[in-house]
């Protein structure tokens, strides 16, 4: 049997199949991403409109809330939640509440037989001022008494009236209503420091 020889100086090889493969391989990938992007623009297509239908079904419900606002009753407040809200914005409009004078006033009008619980500003009734609601006890009804006279003395509050009193094993309870007006204390401490008061402690007003 011959022996064949290959004389040839690079070996013969058949270079088609890689090429053949990697032909197949680029169309495939070609395919492929027409494929996805087909796809990806059908599902983009898809939600846009679900957005589009959601935006006009919102659009369509702000439309029926603002013609049932419209044909509402317009809202009724009664006299007192009128104050109420009116003082509340005249707080937000100041922004703080001014306890320290407040507190200061207070401690000028307590004694030692007056201790206070709780102190609650409130709407007022009428005029200028805040309502302020005192909560406190007494060692007797006469000390009590005696504590809401001093307020009404005071420059900074007027209309002392005492709401309720109690009493008790360690004393008198009592709740004061009282109105606090710092415009109307200051004014007082302007007229005493031009040598005109407005007003003495004790006047009745």
């Amino acid at each position: 049997m011959a022996t064949s020889t290959n004389l040839a100086l690079r070996p013969f090889r058949n270079e088609r199949l890689p090429w053949f493969l990697a032909g197949s391989m680029l169309v495939a990938a070609i395919v492929i991403s027409i494929f996805h992007g087909r796809f990806i623009s059908r599902l983009l297509s898809g939600n846009e409109a679900a957005t589009v239908r959601e935006v006009r079904q919102n659009e369509d419900r702000i439309s029926e809330l603002e013609r049932q606002v419209a044909t509402e009753p317009p809202l009724k407040l009664e006299a007192a939640e009128i104050n109420r809200l009116r003082t509340l914005k005249e707080l937000v409009d100041r922004r703080v509440f001014p306890w320290r004078r407040l507190l200061s006033n207070l401690e000028e009008s307590l004694s030692e037989d007056v201790r206070l619980r709780s102190i609650s500003p409130a709407a007022p009734k009428a005029g200028r001022g805040v309502l302020i609601l005192l909560d406190g006890e007494a060692r007797s009804k006469d000390a009590a008494f005696s504590f809401a006279e001093g307020l009404d003395a005071s420059p900074a509050f007027s209309n002392a009236l005492i709401k309720s009193l109690d009493d008790s094993e360690g004393g008198t309870k009592f709740n004061i209503e009282v109105i606090f007006d710092a415009a109307a204390e200051a004014a007082s401490i302007e007229a005493a420091a031009a040598g005109n008061p407005a007003r003495t402690p004790g006047a009745k007003r």
